[in-house]
């Protein structure tokens, strides 16, 4: 209506207000907009708040009934619209996610970007090829988050393992431990296994087990 202009001007909210709201007023002013989100809003529509490089200090809550629905990409992306720790209080799992944006999340819950981050528990990888060396730190990583307890990671099903001879050990003890299940994924190995290793990897998987025997095992090994 062109009665008031707005420009560089700081905006402080009383109450909490919807994430449409927030948008319209980040985009009204390039000054800080103060202002708690309703914990009404879902994740998916948190999602859409305007990324400015964490500019605005917005109070953001993860609602009860988004417990299991939300995925690393979409919490690093609220996380780029606040300079305020986003509260995951009520978070126990994340639904589908890249090893690359569960990296991001780490590396943000790290640098206290998020609060009340130690209650997951389970955590469904998307990618369909898998590096274990970037699994191994994934898992590591949560766990430390989740304060020593144990964070399972689940695969995809049908999903391909790539895990070098070296590796093998590591991720069957994670696997063990609950912290990793695989049920039906392919696992390549790079680089020579034991009889035994190709065994425990077998138990493992119903998928396909591609490998080399190391030359050393004997005739009754095999």
């Amino acid at each position: 209506a062109g009665r008031l202009t707005i420009g560089d001007q700081a905006i402080t909210v009383t109450n909490a207000i919807t994430v449409d709201q927030a948008n319209l007023l980040t985009a009204t002013t390039s000054g800080v907009v103060t202002a708690t989100i309703a914990t009404t809003e879902t994740v998916t529509e948190l999602a859409t708040l305007n990324a400015d490089g964490g500019n605005n200090d917005l109070t953001i809550v993860i609602r009860a009934a988004d417990a299991t629905a939300c995925t690393a990409a979409q919490l690093n992306t609220i996380n780029d619209a606040t300079s305020v720790a986003v509260d995951l209080t009520n978070v126990t799992a994340l639904a589908a996610s890249s090893l690359a944006d569960l990296g991001i999340l780490a590396t943000a819950i790290g640098n206290n970007e998020f609060s009340n981050d130690s209650g997951l528990t389970t955590i469904a990888v998307s990618d369909t090829t898998i590096d274990a060396t970037t699994l191994a730190t994934r898992i590591d990583s949560y766990d430390a988050i989740n304060g020593g307890a144990t964070t399972n990671m689940t695969l995809p099903s049908g999903a391909i393992i790539n895990v070098d001879a070296n590796e093998v050990d590591h991720m069957l003890a994670d696997e063990s431990a609950g912290r990793l299940t695989i049920g039906d994924q392919d696992i390549t190995v790079t680089n020579a296994i034991t009889v035994d290793q190709a065994n425990l990897l077998d138990a493992t998987t119903t998928g396909t087990v591609t490998a080399s025997i190391t030359t050393t095992e004997t005739v009754d090994k095999l």
